[in-house]
C-alpha cells in the first residue's frame, strides 16, 4: 500500500521549485533517453546544452510536474486526471506509454538528489510506489484505447 501522505509531504516542497525540478527531470530524460526527445518537436534535434534554459523547457517541465501533481494530489483517487493524460498523450502527442515509467523513474533520483533529507529510503518507496501504480493505470488507459504508436 502507497503512503500517499509521504508522498504529498515532499510534494509540497517540489511545488515551490517546480520549474527547475521538472528541467532536471526532462533533461536527464533527454540524456539517458536521447529518442525521447523526438516525441517533444520543440525539443527535436537540440542538444542538452541548447535546451538547458531556454524558455520552452521550462513550459514543458511546468506543465509536466503540473500534471503530475495534479495526480499525487488525488491521494490514489486518480482516475479522473489520469484518463485525461493518456487522452492526450495517446491521440495527440503519440508517446509510448514506456516513456510514464521511465519518466517516474528519472523524477525520484531527481527528487532523492535534491532533496536528501526529505527523500529517505521509506519516502523513496513511496513515491515509487505511488508512480508504478500511477503509470499502472495510464497503461491501462493505452490498453483500452488500443494504442499502436
Amino acid at each position: 500500500m502507497v503512503d500517499w501522505e509521504k508522498v504529498n509531504s515532499v510534494w509540497s516542497a517540489v511545488e515551490s521549485n517546480l520549474t527547475a525540478i521538472g528541467q532536471n527531470i526532462l533533461l536527464r530524460l533527454f540524456e539517458q533517453y536521447p529518442e525521447s526527445q523526438n516525441h517533444f518537436p520543440k525539443f527535436k534535434n537540440k542538444s542538452l546544452g541548447e535546451l538547458k534554459d531556454t524558455a520552452d523547457i521550462k513550459a514543458q517541465a511546468d506543465t509536466v510536474l503540473n500534471a503530475l501533481g495534479n495526480i499525487v494530489k488525488k491521494k490514489g483517487s486518480h482516475s479522473e486526471p489520469v484518463k485525461a493524460l493518456a487522452a492526450t498523450h495517446i491521440t495527440t502527442h503519440k508517446i509510448p506509454p514506456h516513456y510514464f515509467t521511465k519518466i517516474t523513474t528519472i523524477a525520484v533520483d531527481v527528487l532523492s538528489e535534491m532533496y536528501p533529507s526529505e527523500m529517505n529510503a521509506q519516502v523513496q518507496a513511496a513515491f515509487s510506489g505511488a508512480f508504478k501504480i500511477i503509470c499502472s493505470d495510464i497503461e491501462k488507459e493505452y490498453k483500452a484505447a488500443n494504442f499502436q504508436g
